[in-house]
């Protein structure tokens, strides 16, 4: 129950767009592992939304979403851009992402070896 007031609140403040655009993370890239706090599973549960603030919603409510790593880090880590849509908009999102993947091509970066 709570999901889906959630689900129709998200839906309500977006109704007038096609999609949404967020970061896909709040921060760098972590190595595997980082955030994971087995000691204290509400630091870990804490670490967890701090670094995933802007997908929770999204997944919270059912909407479909896809991230792309536009961009880059001074690190060469990649940069994670999100667009969201309405629930039933995931053909405007993946016209959306096929038009960023041209303007801005991702596919052969790699990030650095560590």
């Amino acid at each position: 129950d709570a999901m889906q007031r959630a689900g129709r609140r998200l839906g309500a403040a977006v109704a007038g767009y096609d999609a949404v655009l967020t970061p896909t993370l709040a921060q760098l890239p972590q190595p595997v592992g980082a955030l994971r706090d087995d000691a204290d599973p509400a630091a870990d549960f804490a670490a967890q939304i701090a670094f995933t603030p802007f997908t929770a919603p999204w997944n919270i409510a059912g909407h479909p979403a896809v991230s792309l790593p536009l961009h880059r880090s001074a690190e060469g880590l990649p940069i994670g851009m999100m667009l969201a849509a309405q629930p039933g908009g995931e053909g405007v999102l993946l016209q959306l992402a096929a038009q960023l993947e041209t303007a801005l091509p991702w596919s052969d970066h790699r990030p650095p070896q560590t």
